[in-house]
């Protein structure tokens, strides 16, 4: 349970579960500019399957939150085969607040608690469904939910909830049931960099190139670009004879794991111009992109340019400001239809 200045978080009530009738309805996205549907929608049997007989099943789970002694949002989960299902062993979210009280952290809150009660409970990960125009779609990413698969108007997201108490384990680790962890000091000796395999790209790479971009912007830019801006940006790499041309302009390399998966990318020419840095999102925060950096600031300085340029992303931004890089302007640039924000940023290298 938690108290928030006026607010409470708390388990559902067995008496209020008939509430989750109305919330359910107020889950239903509506673009702006579409007349709502009556509110038996919710009786559809697509719909009507994540609320009949709540509290039954052993997977069903609810918090809701609570003012002044009114329930003005809940979160939900249960097993279901519904538009987010990925197996038998992972529950489907949804999560409803009433209009007047959205916008206020509120929803983050509820998302927070409901994960941090999956995973007490024993679960490895939770799914769920949206439609990409829905602006909920960002605190889906910065939670950690990650999209898994797509049509044209919904993504489907999973939130892994296993690794937040491991972190990243070995692809052959085991852990058995009676596994037991305890925390000494925590006392850092000293931090082991990891290093990525690197070598030139070829155009027998593109593929692998093509698949990596798609993801990492549809999954990691979309944190700071609207959906329609990701799919736009995204598109530009549907065409391999763009990325045959990128090749032979510019010198690309890639960042390989140890069973030489692609991590990474970037490039640099002869003009000092670093055209590319994309990490697979997966593979966020792991030191791909500052081995990739480092390894084309070596090209620059081969080439004998004494400064770097490149226009960065609003989600790259940040990285490169650490790295040394400063921001010469802000500039609207076109993907493949629309104009999207980045900057031209600079670092002097001689």
């Amino acid at each position: 349970m938690e108290s928030v200045a006026d607010y409470m978080i708390r388990p559902l009530y067995p008496e209020e579960i008939h509430l989750l009738r109305d919330f359910l309805y107020e889950a239903i996205f509506i673009p702006e500019g579409v007349e709502p549907p009556s509110r038996d929608v919710v009786d559809l049997p697509e719909l009507r399957l994540y609320v009949e007989d709540f509290g039954k099943k052993k997977d069903d789970c609810c918090l809701v939150v609570e003012q002044d002694g009114k329930v003005v949002g809940a979160v939900w989960t249960r097993i279901m085969k519904d538009y987010g299902h990925v197996d038998e062993n992972t529950p489907s979210l949804s999560i409803s607040l009433y209009k007047a009280y959205r916008n206020r952290g509120l929803g983050s809150r509820l998302m927070k608690e409901m994960l941090n009660l999956l995973e007490s409970k024993g679960y490895h990960y939770v799914s769920l469904s949206v439609q990409k125009a829905n602006y909920a779609v960002r605190m889906y990413l910065k939670l950690g939910f990650e999209v898994i698969k797509e049509t044209e108007e919904e993504f489907v997201m999973v939130k892994d909830l296993f690794t937040r108490m491991l972190g990243t384990v070995g692809q052959h680790s085991n852990i058995g049931r009676n596994f037991t962890c305890r925390c000494g000091s925590c006392k850092a000796i000293r931090w082991l960099k990891p290093r990525y395999k690197i070598r030139p790209l070829v155009e027998g790479d593109i593929s692998e190139m093509q698949q990596l971009f798609r993801s990492t912007v549809l999954n990691v830019n979309l944190r700071d670009y609207t959906n329609e801006e990701v799919m736009d940006w995204a598109s530009c790499g549907d065409d391999v004879a763009h990325w045959k041309d990128l090749l032979s302009q510019n010198c690309y390399i890639g960042a390989f794991d140890e069973r030489d998966r692609m991590a990474g990318f970037s490039s640099m020419n002869k003009k000092g111009y670093l055209h590319s840095m994309f990490v697979h999102k997966d593979m966020q925060g792991k030191g791909v992109a500052t081995q990739l950096l480092e390894e084309v600031e070596k090209m620059a300085v081969a080439y004998g340019v004494t400064e770097i340029t490149s226009e960065v992303s609003l989600t790259a931004r940040p990285f490169f400001e650490r790295k040394g890089y400063k921001v010469v302007k802000s500039q609207k640039c076109r993907a493949n239809k629309l104009m999207l924000t980045n900057f031209v940023m600079r670092k002097c290298i001689l």
